[in-house]
C-alpha cells in the first residue's frame, strides 16, 4: 500500500521537476513497503541507495535550472538539498550497521520532508522558473 500518492497539489509547474518528485514517492513508497513487508536487510539498502541516487540526481537537475536562471534563493535552497541527501546517507549507514529499527520514523521522515520542501521550499520557485520560459 503506498504511504502517499501524487496529485495535483504536489505540482511545481515545472514538469521536469513534477516528474523527478513522482519518482521520488515512488522511491519512498517502496521503501516503506519493503520495510512494512519485513523484506531483508539488502533490499531495503538497494531501495535506499536509489532513493540516495535519485535525490542527488533530481537536486542536481533542480539546481541547474536555479543556477541558469538566476534565482536568488538558491544558496537556501541548496542548503536543504545537502541536509537531505546527508541525512538519507546516514540512513544508509545506519542500516548498513544494523541499527534502523524503526522503519516508520525513516519513512515518515522522508514523506514529511520531501512533501514539505515541495509545497513550501520548491513552490517558491514556480512562479520565477515559469516567467524564465520553463514549465
Amino acid at each position: 500500500m503506498a504511504l502517499f500518492v501524487w496529485d495535483n497539489s504536489y505540482s511545481v509547474k515545472v514538469q521536469q521537476c513534477d516528474n523527478d518528485h513522482k519518482k521520488l514517492f515512488s522511491l519512498i513508497n517502496d521503501l516503506n513497503d519493503a520495510m512494512m513487508t519485513g523484506k531483508g536487510a539488502q533490499i531495503i539498502q538497494r531501495v535506499i541507495r536509489q532513493l540516495a541516487d535519485y535525490t542527488k540526481y533530481h537536486f542536481s537537475a533542480e539546481e541547474a535550472l536555479l543556477v541558469r536562471t538566476k534565482y536568488a534563493g538558491l544558496e537556501m535552497h541548496r542548503a536543504q538539498h545537502r541536509e537531505f541527501v546527508s541525512k538519507v546517507e546516514q540512513f544508509e549507514s545506519d542500516l548498513k550497521a544494523g541499527a534502523i529499527g524503526q522503519s516508520v520514523a525513516v519513512t515518515a521522515f522522508l514523506k514529511d520532508w520531501l512533501v514539505n520542501h515541495i509545497q513550501q521550499t520548491d513552490r517558491q520557485y514556480s512562479t520565477h522558473l515559469n516567467a524564465n520560459g520553463i514549465s
